[in-house]
């Protein structure tokens, strides 16, 4: 099997893992390259995220139909809500819910710039939110985050029936990093992909402007 459809057949699979079963994208891969190659999958050259992604984006849009949508405008409907409640530390939001990428299996991944991390915690306790802390020293990431904050919110949607609650994961960075521009995907690679999709990040105006777009 040559090199580059090797690589498209072990996206696509892990592609479907990732929808199907919410796997990570590392572990996608891996399965990917089990199931296709199984002793030789060691040795086997594997697709990056982009590639495992752009598979991913074709999965949804040939299988998903109306449904998928309706599942974005709900994750969509949610982080907006929640942004709004974070209104004050400039909300982004990021990931596979921005990105259109986001299945019945995704949390939703947020950006917030802020003069310390101290005060979302504070706002979270007055809000009786419960949530757990994680260490923001992220290999490679630029900027650094100085931490993050998960939580679960009701899920109501009808998108996703069998759940109740849906994470939200919120990574938080100084007040200035909102300067660092966000990477951006090729629309013109990404066919029917939205300029806001494909911002690598959007504030709150943005999102509500995209649901609004997409239900037309």
């Amino acid at each position: 099997m040559a090199a580059n459809n090797l690589r498209t057949e072990l996206a696509a699979t892990a592609a479907r893992l990732i929808a199907e079963e919410g796997c990570e994208y590392a572990q996608a891969k891996r399965r990917a390259a089990q199931e296709i190659l199984g002793e030789d999958a060691r040795r086997s050259t594997m697709p990056d995220n982009h590639e495992v992604e752009h598979e991913l984006r074709r999965y949804l849009k040939l299988f998903g139909g109306d449904a998928h949508r309706a599942l974005l405008t709900a994750l969509r409907t949610v982080a907006a809500d929640t942004m709004q409640r974070l209104h004050d530390f400039e909300p982004h939001l990021i990931g596979a819910v921005l990105n259109g990428t986001a299945t019945e299996h995704s949390d939703i991944h947020l950006q917030l710039f802020v003069d310390s991390a101290k005060d979302v915690e504070l706002l979270l306790i007055n809000l009786g939110v419960d949530f757990d802390v994680d260490d923001g020293d992220g290999a490679g990431e630029r900027p650094a985050a100085l931490e993050r904050l998960s939580f679960v919110v009701p899920w109501t949607a009808s998108g996703a029936p069998g759940r109740r609650m849906i994470g939200v994961r919120l990574h938080i960075y100084t007040r200035d990093a909102v300067r660092i521009a966000a990477r951006r995907r090729d629309i013109a690679v990404e066919e029917d992909m939205h300029p806001i999709e494909a911002a690598g990040r959007a504030n709150l105006d943005s999102v509500f402007r995209l649901i609004a777009e997409s239900a037309k």
